[in-house]
């Protein structure tokens, strides 16, 4: 006679989980994303300036369905800028 095995729910994690080790060089701690609002109030701009900048992929987010709420991708920035900061130095050395 087999046992019957019981369905797991599958369940989310509330957060995204970030890479164990950051690079030395990673300026948000261990924060792989934050909300719009925290991030808008960090910088000093409006909210609707930062979903702004977002609804237009100025501004990298992690979102898990379409309709959740949106939280700017912290970790694509500091790739991005030093992928940017990298291609600029090649450019201008002599």
């Amino acid at each position: 006679m087999m046992t019957e095995m019981k369905k797991r729910k599958h369940i989310k994690p509330d957060r995204i989980r970030a890479p164990v080790i950051f690079p030395s060089d990673y300026p948000y701690g261990d924060k792989v994303s934050e909300p719009i609002s925290a991030y808008a109030q960090r910088i000093g701009v409006k909210q609707g300036t930062v979903r702004t900048q977002c609804d237009n992929g100025t501004l990298p987010i992690i979102q898990r369905k379409r309709g959740a709420k949106r939280e700017v991708n912290l970790y694509a920035l500091y790739l991005r800028a030093k992928y940017k900061a990298e291609e600029f130095i090649r450019q201008h050395e002599h």
